[in-house]
């Protein structure tokens, strides 16, 4: 009867990396003599039988990793899985990417489809795997001998083929905070964009910077479209229902472009009355006069360490499961 042990078990017991054991089980050089012997003993002690996905970890010969996104209208995710597929595929592998959408068995199905399509390992982008239940249960079957790489998310997975590379939105938000009220910025507004998943960690954390910084005042906007026209229609709502305003964080570039360009039209000095910061940094913050300051989500850091996460975990290498980076402001003309 087969075991239930996988490779990534095996490799466990034996202080290895996966694609050790796997070249073991095939046969393959790049293991020295005692190690391999080690790996041997315990495949023979615990039964161990390879399936056709532990095989493809080595012998697979299309060299193939698939890419799945939530989301191809957020321009951070579509330039990180650009960035990953440009990472992955100037190292030899060829990339294809996947749609899956937000419905309820959307992981599942993007699972299934790496599995179908044979892949060498799966990178993973957007909010629907943050949802460690659906994410574990999905990996673990369909995909068990493979490894995934999780990128831009924070979330710690409980399976060993799972790694995960995010970075600390919660004191993030903080920060940004903190810097407005440095300069003297005593009643901020944070606008959190439409069918923001994180938007409940964000107000959190809103709150919590607004607690350490005594007599800051802070009102938060909901719902608001991620487009330049949505940050606009806002701005013309804040100027009637806040004109105390005196300083703005926007959870996406895009909002905080349409806010500057009423701000400007109706002739409110910026960053003379009131300080504005966007998030994720975009190529965007250069386009804008005067440009705008963001708080750097590490999309491209994350992305590319996500990619060479993969390319340790295929190359016999053990990278670390759970990296968190720190965001960064990076001031401009707006604050």
């Amino acid at each position: 009867m087969k075991n239930d042990m996988t490779i990534y078990d095996i490799a466990k017991l034996a202080g290895v990396s996966a694609s050790s054991v796997s070249r073991v089980v095939n046969g393959k050089p790049g293991v020295n003599r005692v190690t391999r012997e080690k790996i041997q003993q315990l495949l023979r002690e615990h039964n161990y039988v390879p399936d056709s996905n532990a095989r493809n970890l080595v012998m697979q010969s299309t060299h193939t990793i698939g890419i799945l996104t939530d989301d191809i209208d957020t321009l951070h995710q579509v330039e990180g899985a650009h960035r990953v597929e440009y990472e992955l595929m100037r190292n030899g592998y060829y990339c294809f990417s996947r749609y899956i959408g937000r419905g309820s068995d959307a992981v599942e199905k993007g699972m299934i489809d790496m599995a179908r399509h044979r892949v060498e390992g799966a990178v993973c982008l957007g909010d629907a795997f943050r949802d460690v239940e659906a994410v574990t249960y999905a990996v673990k079957r369909h995909l068990p001998n493979t490894p995934v790489v999780m990128i831009h998310n924070t979330m710690t997975f409980p399976l060993p083929n799972i790694y995960s590379i995010g970075a600390d939105e919660k004191e993030g938000i903080e920060s940004c905070v903190d810097f407005l009220a440095r300069r003297g910025r005593r009643n901020i507004i944070l606008v959190v964009n439409k069918n923001r998943i994180s938007g409940p960690l964000i107000r959190a954390s809103f709150d919590a910077g607004l607690k350490r910084n005594p007599g800051v005042q802070g009102t938060v906007y909901n719902g608001i479209p991620d487009t330049v026209d949505g940050g606009e229609q806002l701005a013309f709502q804040l100027l009637r229902e806040h004109p105390e305003a005196d300083g703005l964080i926007c959870t996406t570039d895009l909002i905080a472009i349409g806010v500057l360009n009423i701000l400007k039209e109706k002739g409110v000095p910026v960053p003379q009355k009131i300080s504005l910061l966007g998030e994720h940094n975009s190529s965007f913050c250069e386009t804008c006069r005067p440009r705008l300051s963001s708080l750097d989500a590490m999309i491209m850091m994350s992305s590319i360490m996500g990619a060479r996460t993969m390319l340790d975990v295929l190359n016999g290498r053990e990278p670390s499961h759970h990296v968190t980076l720190r965001m960064t402001i990076v001031e401009r003309g707006t604050t």
